[in-house]
């Protein structure tokens, strides 16, 4: 059950964990965990501060469920991922799609993730997991699967590689607005860069698993704690035969 689904709204207007979730995720995407403090989130949310210690334990509490909500909105909606495979390279660019226009959709709660990754508050590697993304990565592996049969994907990239790319470019876009500006006089906000960012992805992703880059016999990029823990030279990557 995804924290959006754990709480509900209360008929009496009475401030309910829904809307605690709520204050303490923008406040927490602006401010960061040190800086949104405890009270003010009890008052722009109308709950009492030993209300949200019932229902949340701490600051901390209340900082990890704000985190799993975060993830529970930038995931797609599972009927977006149910696409027909038939043509594999579609159905990649489908779900790509659906990923990243989910994940842009929500800026304060990317900043929030990324602010997180950054200061390592909620000390997430030694945390049970936010959410179970692996209805995700299965729908993305079988068509990886079906395309590297086909013939239209080399092989060697599995779901969590493609993922991260997508990941990358989100996070990038809501955290690099100013130094864009300043460096290229670019500014992420505007449509035309934010639809381009859509395009640079979508092309990105389709460049990445069909392009011509001899395979070095790896599974993916990247690999999950405990496997494939040998490390690949870079020069394997590139040079044919290595």
């Amino acid at each position: 059950m995804s924290v959006g689904d754990a709480v509900t709204n209360g008929a009496d207007g009475a401030a309910t964990p829904r809307d605690v979730i709520a204050v303490a995720l923008e406040l927490f995407a602006k401010k960061g965990y040190s800086d949104a403090k405890l009270e003010a989130i009890a008052t722009k949310s109308g709950m009492s501060k030993r209300m949200i210690h019932y229902h949340f334990g701490n600051k901390k509490g209340l900082y990890l469920r704000t985190l799993a909500e975060a993830v529970h909105r930038i995931h797609p909606d599972p009927s977006a991922l149910e696409l027909d495979s038939s043509v594999p390279v579609e159905g990649v660019r489908k779900m790509v799609d659906a990923i990243w226009t989910q994940m842009v959709a929500h800026p304060k709660e990317l900043t929030l993730l990324v602010g997180e990754s950054l200061r390592n508050n909620a000390r997430l590697r030694d945390t049970a997991p936010l959410a179970d993304a692996s209805e995700l990565t299965l729908h993305l592996d079988k068509l990886l699967m079906l395309g590297q049969d086909a013939g239209a994907f080399r092989p060697g990239i599995s779901a969590e590689d493609v993922f991260t790319l997508i990941a990358s470019f989100a996070f990038y876009q809501v955290s690099a607005d100013s130094v864009m500006i300043n460096l290229l006089d670019i500014d992420m906000s505007r449509t035309v860069n934010q639809e381009g960012m859509h395009r640079l992805v979508m092309d990105t992703v389709l460049a990445f698993l069909t392009s011509n880059i001899p395979s070095t016999g790896q599974s993916s990029y990247l690999a999950p704690e405990g496997e494939n823990d040998e490390p690949q030279s870079a020069a394997g990557i590139y040079c044919p035969g290595a």
